[in-house]
């Protein structure tokens, strides 16, 4: 197992100080939330390897390393690969920064609809490619030699309950987190945004941003279905992108 990301030190070892007030804040915050760790065996696990990401945050120089893949950069590290480990650590990754950016750093991730709150048709989509991307962590993971039997079923599990997740650490953020919101006035600048900042989005940046979530729709569509019909629409995406970005690069697989 890698102790590192399984084990807490003691209340007074320093920067494990955060560790505790993360985990208390958490453990909190699922109860208040319905979701409380008993809902599965793994809840204990899944508690630490959470404690440690967002433990990881506070006071870090840069997020660079939760956030050095933009989307579409994923399956473009993956994909002359043959090694599952890297593949698992890109994929998982990947799926830590849509968790804690949807959870923790983003604008609210609810809207209200006929009187219940429900989630964006953004944050929807962000929470169907963090499911996908945990799951494909778990699956690469399978395929190493690594003796570790909880990590994959960890990353499997948060697949599962990616939008509970999100709950939670949203509810913690407004409930208990008012030092993210320190964090977030110091280091969200160095996490790779969607959108420039405010005043400088032009309808071509907003264009590019659209055509990409439409490629990673298209090509998500495509390996899980690939068939003529799903390979068209790839294709036709990928024209349309390469239409704005001629530096776009990407080989439409052959049938």
């Amino acid at each position: 197992m890698d102790h590192s990301y399984f084990e807490l030190g003691g209340p007074d070892d320093g920067k494990e100080k955060a560790s505790f007030y993360v985990l208390d804040s958490l453990l909190k915050s699922r109860v208040e939330c319905g979701f409380g760790s008993e809902s599965h065996e793994l809840g204990e696990n899944i508690n630490v390897y959470l404690v440690h990401l967002l433990s990881s945050l506070i006071g870090a120089p840069d997020l660079g390393e939760l956030a050095a893949h933009r989307e579409i950069d994923v399956f473009k590290q993956v994909k002359d690969s043959t090694d599952p480990r890297f593949k698992m650590q890109v994929y998982r990754t990947k799926a830590d920064h849509l968790l804690v950016s949807t959870g923790i750093f983003g604008d609210t991730p609810y809207v209200e609809h006929e009187g219940q709150r429900i989630f964006r048709g953004r944050t929807r989509v962000r929470i169907g490619r963090g499911k996908a991307y945990y799951h494909y962590a778990a699956a690469y993971h399978s395929r190493t030699a690594a003796r570790d039997t909880v990590l994959p079923a960890v990353l499997a599990l948060l697949s599962q309950d990616f939008e509970r997740y999100v709950d939670v650490l949203f509810h913690m953020r407004g409930e208990y987190f008012h030092l993210f919101e320190r964090m977030r006035e110091e280091h969200l600048m160095a996490m790779p945004s969607e959108t420039p900042p405010s005043g400088e989005v032009t309808g071509e940046v907003t264009e590019l941003g659209a055509l990409r979530d439409d490629f990673l729709d298209a090509y998500w569509i495509y390996q899980n279905k690939p068939d003529d019909g799903t390979r068209d629409s790839l294709a036709e995406t990928v024209k349309r992108l390469r239409a704005v970005d001629p530096t776009f690069d990407f080989e439409v697989p052959e049938n």
